[in-house]
């Protein structure tokens, strides 16, 4: 009689979960009995997956000492999204392509301020945005991973540079000393022209390969004028004269 009695007891169980379950899936939540909410739900285990079928598993939780993260998978069982927090207590946010490259990572620097780097489909990176204490930086990089273009800005102003497929900055425009200026390099690195101005003038010049001055366009209260150089950098003739 007892083994009976038990075994109509399970049988009840099951059935009341059943019903529950029923009303869940039919949208008659109001009509559960009411129980108690746990304050909290405490999962202990290193690695916590959370599937949708034998063979489905979108998320899965992980953490280890000082570590911690989540990933989140595609239908194929490929990470496409992770969020950690790194044992140095950084958080980063990544984005991966179906090749498992990284092409977003959004997180944050050592000194605990933000950046944002975005990659080619290959993993390479691309452009980037950070902030640095130096000011705020934006740059962008061709497939070779060189920096083609650099802006950054301070508080004294901001600071534009293009450079060539090596890196080497070419053209720079910039503040100094609240003034405006605009600068072009050769290959080799030497300043061929300069564009500038202050509150009386602007000036253009144009230098030689060892940055010796050849030719200057000036303004001032009488007007413009133009200045030619020998190659010691000596004024020789003007305009007008």
């Amino acid at each position: 009689m007892s083994d009976e009695l038990n075994q109509l007891r399970r049988e009840v169980a099951r059935l009341r979960r059943d019903l529950d379950h029923v009303l869940r899936v039919i949208g008659q939540e109001e009509k559960l009995p009411e129980q108690p909410r746990p304050p909290f739900l405490l999962l202990d285990a290193e690695v916590i997956s959370i599937r949708h079928s034998s063979d489905k598993m979108p998320i899965l939780l992980k953490a280890e000492e000082g570590y911690a993260c989540i990933y989140l998978n595609d239908n194929e069982g490929r990470a496409r999204g992770l969020f950690q927090v790194d044992d140095e207590g950084s958080a980063r946010f990544e984005i991966w392509n179906k090749d498992q490259e990284v092409v977003v990572s959004i997180g944050e620097t050592k000194e605990g301020a933000g950046e944002i780097f975005v990659a080619s489909a290959d993993g390479k990176p691309r452009a980037g945005l950070k902030a640095h204490e130096l000011g705020g930086i934006v740059s962008a990089q061709n497939s070779a991973g060189q920096t083609n273009v650099l802006m950054l800005g301070k508080d004294q102003g901001g600071t534009f540079v293009v450079a060539d497929a090596q890196g080497r900055p070419v053209a720079e425009i910039a503040t100094v000393d609240g003034e405006g200026i605009v600068s072009i390099k050769g290959k080799a690195g030497y300043q061929m022209a300069y564009m500038g101005c202050d509150e009386n003038r602007g000036v253009i010049a144009v230098l030689g390969k060892e940055g010796e001055q050849a030719a200057a366009l000036t303004s001032n209260e009488k007007g413009g004028t133009l200045v030619f150089f020998d190659p010691k950098g000596e004024p020789r003739a003007s305009l007008p004269k």
